[in-house]
Parts: C-alpha cells; structure tokens; sequence
C-alpha cells in the first residue's frame, strides 16, 4: 500500500507520510523532503486532480465508517464536518444557488454578483488571523478548493504559506488530519 502505480510524485510522497504517521514511524526521506520543498498550498492545488484510485487510497487513511465515494454528496458531508468540527462557520456562508457543496461559499461575497465586500471581508480576515493554525490551515484549503486554485481575494494579507511538512504535522498533532484527508479525498470539484 506505500507504492501507488502512475500517482504524481508528490501525491506519493504524501501517501507514503500519512502511512507513516499512522504507524508513529519516522517519514522517509524522500516523502519528507518532497514535501518539505512545497508549500500547503502547492500540495492541495497538485491533489485537486487526483484520480479516483489516488483519492481512494487515501481515504483509506481516514478513520470513518462512511464507505468512500467522491461524490458531491461525500463531499459536502466533509465540508459540514470540517466546518462544524473545527468552528469555521464564521468563514463561510450559505449561498442562494446550488446543491450540495455548492451551497456554501467563503462570507463576505454575493456569489451571484461576483462582488466582494470591503468591510465584511476586513472582518473575514480578522476572525481568520484569529483562528489556530490548524483552523487556519483548513480554512484555506476550503477556500483553495472553492477557487480551484490559487486566491488573493480572501487570503491576501492573511497567513497561509506554511510548508506543506509543517501543515501536516501540525494537523496530525492536532488531531485534524483526518478531517483535511476526507476534503482531500473527496472533493468531486467545485
């Protein structure tokens, strides 16, 4: 199960880290340098395009009773629990338009109008900063995900460039890891 056949070689070293934090074994080498070169960012971005196999393997990693699938419904299970685990509901708001996971977007925006308002996105970014690192760390790759991509729209002038190492370790002690792999895993886009 450490070798995943065609998997990018950054999702591998990925595979082969959370193995082995699993087992409380030290990273290899090559996992641990792969992703002590990339940022969190670069690493979620590389793992939006996994494939169904990659994305299953790594489900497996997560401790759930809920039978994998990647699916918008999955999905959208694993956004509400990482909202409501990690307290982040004041990040994200209902929209009026769409199923699923497309009913919720990052606050401060009318996602019908595409605009961005300057005062309530000022208070977006403060109860960011004032969230932990973990919060912070989902947080983001909620918003990465939402935006397929790299964002300066909410992230700007906000922390998010941790080393992609560091993000999981923090998120492994903190007992969050999971719930970010299920975000992973299971995203069927936005």
């Amino acid at each position: 199960m450490t070798e995943i056949a065609g998997a990018d070689p950054i999702a591998q070293s990925l595979f082969v880290w959370v193995k082995a934090s699993r087992k409380g074994a030290i990273m290899q080498e090559a996992a641990a340098s792969r992703l002590d070169e990339i940022r969190l960012e670069d690493l979620v971005l590389r793992l939006l395009d996994l494939d169904i196999g990659e994305a299953a393997q790594l489900d497996v990693f997560v401790d759930s009773d809920a039978r994998f699938a990647r699916s918008p419904e999955r999905f959208y299970e694993a956004l509400q629990q990482a909202i409501r685990q990690l307290r982040l509901s004041k990040l994200f708001s209902r929209t009026h338009d769409g199923d699923y996971h497309r009913s919720i977007c990052p606050a401060a925006y009318n996602e019908r109008t595409g605009e961005h308002y300057p005062e309530e996105m000022a208070r977006w970014r403060a109860d960011f900063r004032a969230l932990s690192p973990e919060q912070q760390m989902v947080a983001t790759t909620i918003v990465w995900m939402y935006r397929a991509g790299p964002d300066s729209i909410w992230l700007r002038r906000v922390p998010c460039t941790w080393r992609a190492s560091e993000a999981l370790h923090t998120m492994h002690n903190t007992g969050c890891l999971g719930v970010w792999l299920q975000l992973v895993a299971r995203y069927p886009g936005w």
